[in-house]
């Protein structure tokens, strides 16, 4: 049996999100429903392609910060094949603002280019989200084009190319 993967930075530590998550993930976020789906759809991706959802934890304290996503798109956004490689973060509301995101999700990516050997990724991100409009500009993505979401939402997809 192989370790689980675990990534450091200077102020987070990110492991793989799973099912033994679920109730740091829904504190966090404040979404039960969301933190079952989620763990599930990761835990899921891991095992079957061996990259997937980071858990986002504060080093120092272990706190679950949020989540550093990335996984093959699937069907339903326009804008983005479904079998690329998709990327997506949040951070608990009062940890936000910190850098966080950023800091989490550009070790996702660092290690996700050797992982799924992609030489892309994408992200959508919603015309009312300044906050994480600016995460994909800090990490080096830029706008691909707009789009449709899951659920029929106005977006603009994003690429960041290794």
């Amino acid at each position: 049996m192989q370790p689980e993967p675990r990534l450091r930075t200077e102020r987070c530590v990110l492991t793989p999100l799973s099912l033994a998550d679920v109730d740091e993930h829904a504190a966090a976020s404040g979404r039960r429903e969301d933190a079952l789906r989620d763990t599930r759809l990761a835990d899921a991706h891991w095992h079957r392609h061996g990259f997937g959802h980071w858990a986002v934890r504060d080093l120092t304290t272990g706190e679950f910060l949020g989540v550093a996503e990335l996984h093959f798109a699937g069907p339903g956004i326009e804008g983005i094949a479904a079998d690329e490689v998709e990327a997506g973060w949040w951070v608990a509301e009062s940890r936000r603002n910190e850098g966080f995101a950023t800091e989490g999700m550009r070790a996702a990516i660092d290690d996700v280019w050797e992982r799924a050997r992609v030489d892309h990724v994408t992200a959508y991100i919603d015309g009312t989200n300044p906050p994480s409009e600016r995460v994909a500009a800090k990490l080096g993505f830029v706008v691909r084009g707009p789009g449709t979401g899951r659920f029929g939402e106005p977006m603009t997809a994003y690429e960041l190319r290794r």
